[in-house]
């Protein structure tokens, strides 16, 4: 899934929430205080394709910090763009803004029939597209425009035309031409036809002139015939004689709409296949020559909704050819922990390429590496690299960093999530041989990490305390659990009973925590109580520690430079008054240090 409408959403959330009139009258009560909503996530992807539309699909995960939500009157209408053709339009009416995390799901369809118009705006300003999304926001009395959010994208196919590598051509078992340079442009393209100007420069190095008397050419797009024909146009090249000649094509644009249907199908790739033969006489024989010089396949590939990169390589022909697919020799992984900035992580792989070296494959492969590891669905770290590799072994290396965010967003799941944590570490190395992506690694790797960090604490035990060397009372009953954990804090749910064993009132005036993870302080704080224990009674005392999350990335570094190793140590006091003393009574049952380790590379069991 990739990112288009970001920003977009965005602003138009922000919009909503100063506009609906509902949260405006709260604000302006003072009902509630006014935080920014923020969009969370955003997915989009290809839906359903067919020959007539290709569907548009938009997930946005918001969050809206406000006690007030929006109601159901925000309509948001949008338009797709592709270099100013707009290719869909669609309407989301009724949408409303809860509280909390929200889902909002758009969909459009864009009109295939729209691709001839925009492929002619492709080819006329030299493969260049631009996608565009404007979106209008409409409330009840108001309607805003908001600035369209523009992502460029280009493509090369001209490139794969263009050689400057001398090749020879046979009819039959002789040389007939050596070809010096090759070239291509476009034509002017219209709304029916987009020419294909083709060009190149040859040598005779025979003793009698070759003719071709007649040029012909077929194109395919992922097996869709975008242009056939021939020329009535000849070459003539006299013995020794160097000379350019061109063949010129024309693309069918009616054709396009269902090319783009295979194209999207395909995960936006395409194979595109240019075959142009002559028609030679030679000592009164005719033959039909195919013309390799001229002839390619090529294979590009798009990311339209993704703004991504875009690729265009020339690939060989496949059909007399053998070829054995490269091999993932190995993977390793390990963490990388500066002194400063993020933490991440170095995959080091090597792929081995058995073709032969002189193939036509050992030197037309290129691959893909990625590196990826979830904790509860919450992608913790990425990276990827891409490169061309020849025969034998290549190298790869690749890294990805954690941002203290992606920490503390895995903290909150694991913690809310029983102490659970679902790993899945993904490395996936695929090799390109343009005809075909053939996937070398191995499948994701999965476990599951659990702690038990409050564990420890002793709910069975009694506990006696004293205040100036004579024993009052006891404590008895500790309970300590985690509460909800938000991106900003997590909170320990703690309880104990005590009880007052003499004739006198118990006052307890404060209580203090301290929770410590590697030394680093997560929570130190203490609170002034006024709590009255009368004689021979007992009272239960409940306080919330929080800890605070913004630690974590501190804390994260330490565990990884400890080998995925932990120490959390607790520890809770109350200050009792009894009888006109004052002491601090350590709750030694809630008190304890749990060390926990994980292994987040999966190369143990953890």
């Amino acid at each position: 899934m990739r990112s288009l409408f970001g920003k977009s959403v965005a602003a138009v959330v922000s919009l909503l929430v100063v506009s609906a009139s509902g949260l405006g009258v709260a604000v302006t009560s003072g009902m509630v205080t006014v935080g920014q909503p923020s969009v969370e996530n955003v997915r989009t992807d290809w839906g359903t394709v067919n020959a007539e539309t290709s569907e548009i699909q938009t997930e946005i995960r918001l969050h809206n910090p406000n006690s007030v939500g929006v109601p159901d009157v925000v309509d948001v209408n949008y338009a797709v763009g592709m270099n100013d053709v707009t290719v869909a339009e669609g309407t989301s009416k009724g949408i409303g803004l809860p509280t909390g995390e929200s889902m909002i799901a758009i969909s459009t369809r864009m009109d295939n029939e729209k691709i001839p118009a925009w492929w002619v705006s492709h080819i006329n300003n030299g493969e260049r597209t631009t996608v565009s999304i404007e979106p209008t926001v409409s409330v009840p009395l108001f309607t805003k425009k908001l600035p369209a959010q523009k992502r460029p994208f280009e493509t090369d196919l001209l490139s794969a035309f263009e050689s400057d590598e001398t090749r020879t051509m046979t009819a039959g078992d002789r040389t007939v031409l050596r070809v010096m340079k090759t070239d291509a442009e476009w034509g002017t393209a219209t709304e029916a036809k987009t020419p294909l100007h083709v060009t190149a420069t040859i040598e005779n190095p025979t003793s009698g002139e070759v003719s071709f008397s007649q040029l012909g050419y077929t194109i395919t797009m992922n097996d869709v015939r975008i242009a056939e024909g021939t020329t009535d146009s000849g070459v003539h090249v006299t013995p020794g004689e160097k000379t350019s000649f061109a063949i010129d094509s024309m693309f069918d644009n009616g054709k396009l709409p269902a090319w783009w249907e295979s194209h999207v199908k395909n995960d936006e790739r395409t194979t595109m296949d240019v075959q142009f033969y002559a028609v030679v006489k030679e000592d009164g024989e005719t033959k039909r020559v195919t013309l390799p010089f001229l002839s390619k396949r090529v294979v590009f590939t798009t990311d339209v909704l993704g703004g991504g990169k875009t690729t265009t390589k020339t690939v060989p022909r496949t059909d007399t050819t053998e070829f054995e697919s490269p091999k993932l020799q190995s993977v390793e992984s390990e963490w990388e922990v500066p002194e400063t900035g993020n933490t991440g992580i170095r995959t080091r792989a090597v792929v081995e390429n058995p073709n032969e070296p002189g193939s036509v494959f050992a030197d037309h492969l290129s691959v893909d590496a990625k590196y990826r590891v979830l904790m509860n669905e919450i992608q913790l770290v990425e990276g990827e690299t891409s490169q061309d590799i020849g025969p034998g072994r290549t190298d790869l290396e690749l890294s990805g960093e954690i941002t203290d965010r992606e920490v503390q967003r895995w903290w909150v799941s694991h913690v809310n999530n029983g102490e659970k944590t679902s790993r899945v570490v993904e490395r996936d190395v695929t090799v390109d041989a343009g005809f075909a992506r053939l996937p070398v690694g191995g499948e994701p790797e999965r476990g599951t990490i659990t702690t038990d960090m409050l564990g420890p604490v002793d709910s069975n035990s009694t506990l006696p305390f004293s205040v100036a060397g004579r024993q009052v009372g006891s404590v008895s009953n500790t309970q300590a659990e985690w509460g909800e954990a938000t991106m900003a804090e997590t909170p320990i749910e703690s309880s104990a009973t005590v009880k007052n064993d003499r004739g006198e009132s118990i006052h307890i005036t404060e209580v203090g925590y301290r929770v410590t993870m590697n030394d680093i302080v997560l929570s130190d704080e203490s609170k002034d109580e006024s709590i009255e224990i009368e004689p021979h009674s007992e009272t239960t005392i409940r306080d919330t520690v929080p800890l605070d999350n913004s630690k974590l990335g501190a804390w994260w570094e330490t565990h990884l430079r400890r080998g995925e190793e932990s120490t959390l140590s607790v520890s809770y006091y109350v200050i009792v008054e009894y009888s006109g003393y004052t002491e601090r009574v350590e709750l030694d049952a809630l008190n304890y240090e749990k060390t926990v380790t994980t292994d987040i590379l999966g190369n143990e069991s953890a």
